[in-house]
């Protein structure tokens, strides 16, 4: 499932909280994340966006074989700032470039496409 889809159905989280990076959010912070205007996101905020669906579609039963590494590696980016998001990386930077390539490979397991198995309203697909 999409961020957007995560968005629009809080009641169907399998949790209510998340650690991306080193900071633990509630549901409601991550609500505000995902509600966060996409045109004046950093890449923070924008890996966050996709790293809370791809956390939040493992929880639900997907499969985290395909992208175990690049949830491992985006946490690990997260985690070199202190406090909540955004963290004010500019997209261009190389550190805004590594989130950038980390949102493209979690955008892409979030719409299925990487992922062998995925589950739409607790039925495997």
């Amino acid at each position: 499932m999409r961020p957007g889809f995560w968005k629009k159905h809080p009641s169907a989280w399998p949790v209510t909280t998340l650690v991306l990076g080193s900071q633990t959010y509630t549901q409601s912070e991550l609500l505000a994340v995902l509600r966060a205007r996409r045109s004046r996101a950093d890449a923070s905020l924008l890996l966050a966006r996709q790293l809370i669906a791809a956390k939040l579609n493992v929880a639900n039963g997907s499969d985290p074989t395909t992208i175990g590494t690049t949830v491992a590696d985006a946490d690990r980016l997260l985690a070199m700032f202190a406090g909540s998001l955004p963290y004010g990386v500019p997209r261009s930077s190389a550190l805004g470039r590594s989130m950038i390539g980390d949102r493209a490979a979690l955008g892409r397991y979030n719409a299925g496409r990487d992922t062998p198995t995925c589950v739409r309203d607790g039925e495997r697909r």
